[in-house]
């Protein structure tokens, strides 16, 4: 009889271990239903946060691109005003130039007209129309280059012939053939003279 109360007792010790087995084997299924339960919400979260932060760099994408066409473009109209307006300076330059030369024309016309009348008139016209001349030449920074009895400057001076002279140093200007002119001490043209040379002795 001891023998079969032990295996009776041996039973129920085994049948108590399975029935807290099956305990602990459904608190676990059931933690982690409740973990991936917890889960669900915080992915589900931040999948909609990098949505909507996705949505947002699209539409900065979007406002960017539309302000670089209109910069280009801005750019495009700015750079062909600035052409135009160059082109338009570049054939008007000369307005206030020829508009001062217009009273010149003029005089000569005048003097041309009365020429058979009177031939002092064109002699007065004349030096009329070069006083005209220099103070337009004046107005706008031309000066006539003085250089009769001057040392000879090759930057400003063409040389077109030398001859002996015993008046002058050698090297210095005897006669000017052709005036010169500087703009705002700036050559326009060199004065074309003749330079004078030492006189050759005689043997």
């Amino acid at each position: 009889m001891s023998g079969r109360k032990k295996d009776k007792k041996k039973v129920v010790e085994k049948e108590v271990e399975l029935e807290q087995s099956d305990d602990c084997a459904n608190d676990g299924v059931e933690a982690n239903d409740n973990n991936n339960n917890d889960e669900k919400p915080t992915m589900k979260s931040e999948v909609e946060e990098l949505r909507a932060e996705v949505d947002g760099l699209q539409k900065i994408n979007a406002s960017l691109q539309e302000q670089m066409l209109r910069v280009r473009a801005e750019a495009d109209n700015f750079r062909k005003r600035m052409q135009r307006e160059k082109d338009d300076f570049a054939r008007f330059a000369r307005e206030g130039f020829v508009r001062d030369l217009l009273p010149v024309k003029d005089n000569l016309e005048r003097a041309l007209l009365h020429a058979g009348d009177d031939p002092a008139a064109v002699v007065d016209g004349v030096k009329l129309t070069l006083e005209q001349f220099d103070s337009i030449f004046k107005a706008m920074g031309v000066e006539c280059i003085e250089c009769l009895g001057d040392p000879f400057d090759p930057a400003f001076h063409q040389a077109m012939t030398q001859v002996d002279s015993d008046e002058h140093k050698p090297n210095c200007v005897v006669d000017e053939l052709q005036k010169g002119y500087q703009l705002h001490g700036r050559l326009l043209r060199p004065a074309m003279v003749t330079v004078a040379k030492a006189k050759s002795e005689e043997k």
